[in-house]
């Protein structure tokens, strides 16, 4: 396996820099921004649609921010493509495995643990499937790796190798649950926190090993589209 293609691409330094300032702007402002917006309206939109716009928001925001990188990326495809293959299909196994021992081992620890992001993603689930479907399976799996795999983990990869796995994965585990400090006791949150963990591993692995963005993402989705065919 030709593990150099990693190093074949990357995104621009104004990229690194736009896509920096953006992806703090939708960790802090663009949920409260929404959600406000949607209290003036005579009729407010339901939770599954402010959610879906989130959704779409930031998808064609990091389109547009990488998108110098994107080109890269679908260049390479034939170097990276079989390698994509190769990589995503365990890569998904592995996923699946590490993430069913750490909900083993979480119960373990607290018999009466749940996923606090997985419970309220059910209930907007609930609401409205076609459009959480959507966003979950097409639109999430494409912004969060741009954000947490090709601007964070590739980003930093030159500077620190171990910098870029530790800030990735913290962080990917971390958006999770930054949204409920403050309503959850601090071991819930710390236990989803762990949650998240073997995923921002694999993740990043699969970036790493494949050579191609295309490959986490193909992961990413894969796991999305499961869970959501487990609601229907």
């Amino acid at each position: 396996m030709d593990t150099s293609l990693f190093f074949a691409h990357s995104v621009s330094r104004k990229e690194w820099h736009c896509g920096a300032v953006y992806w703090l702007f939708q960790l802090l402002l663009l949920s409260a921004l929404l959600n406000g917006f949607n209290a003036l309206l005579p009729a407010p939109l339901p939770g599954s649609e402010i959610n879906a716009l989130y959704f779409l928001i930031n998808f064609l925001s990091v389109a547009f921010i990488f998108r110098s990188y994107w080109k890269q990326l679908f260049l390479l495809l034939p170097e990276t493509g079989f390698q994509v293959v190769l990589v995503a299909i365990p890569g998904f196994l592995l996923y699946w495995l590490l993430n069913l021992l750490t909900g083993q081992l979480i119960t373990a620890i607290d018999s009466d643990f749940f996923n606090i992001n997985d419970q309220a993603m059910h209930a907007l689930i609930a609401e409205n499937y076609p459009l959480m479907f959507i966003g979950t399976v097409f639109l999430v799996p494409v912004t969060e790796e741009c954000l947490y795999r090709a601007l964070l983990f590739r980003g930093l990869y030159e500077r620190s190798a171990a910098l870029a796995w530790t800030i990735s994965v913290l962080l990917f585990a971390a958006i999770h649950i930054v949204r409920y400090i403050g309503i959850y006791e601090p071991v819930t949150l710390l236990l989803c926190f762990l949650q998240y963990i073997p995923a921002g591993v694999c993740l990043a692995g699969a970036y790493r090993l494949s050579g191609s963005l295309l490959c986490p993402i193909l992961i990413h989705a894969a796991v999305n589209l499961v869970g959501m065919l487990a609601l229907r």
